[in-house]
């Protein structure tokens, strides 16, 4: 009898368990925008955000942004270790060229 009811405890509980832990939450989405520059170590890019002042090393897959250029990028929270070590590592989703006077060591403005 008291064999039953441990299994019977331990099938609620698993059960519980179950239906408490959920899907992963999903890592919040990063914006920025602002000029590409090279990031001290080798092959890392750095974005300056034009808004908040945030830096970010951007891991781009595919064809990435030219230094010196102007973007506005979506991306998420890296997820692991990096060499870049220079601001916040972002996995970039997505990149677009935006319109910004880019100057080396100077905050990006719009281009008027």
């Amino acid at each position: 009898m008291r064999l039953l009811a441990v299994a019977a405890i331990a099938g609620t509980l698993a059960s519980s368990a179950i239906a408490y832990s959920g899907s992963p939450a999903k890592p919040p989405q990063i914006r920025g925008e602002g000029c590409v520059e090279p990031g001290v170590e080798a092959r890392c890019l750095i974005v300056k955000d034009v808004r908040s002042g945030v830096q970010f090393d951007l891991f781009v897959k595919g064809v990435q942004p030219e230094i010196g250029s102007g973007i506005e990028f979506v991306g998420v929270p890296h997820n692991g270790m990096t060499t870049c070590m220079q601001g916040t590592a972002v996995d970039v989703q997505a990149w677009a060229h935006r319109n910004l006077k880019c100057t080396q060591g100077t905050a990006p403005k719009p281009k008027e």
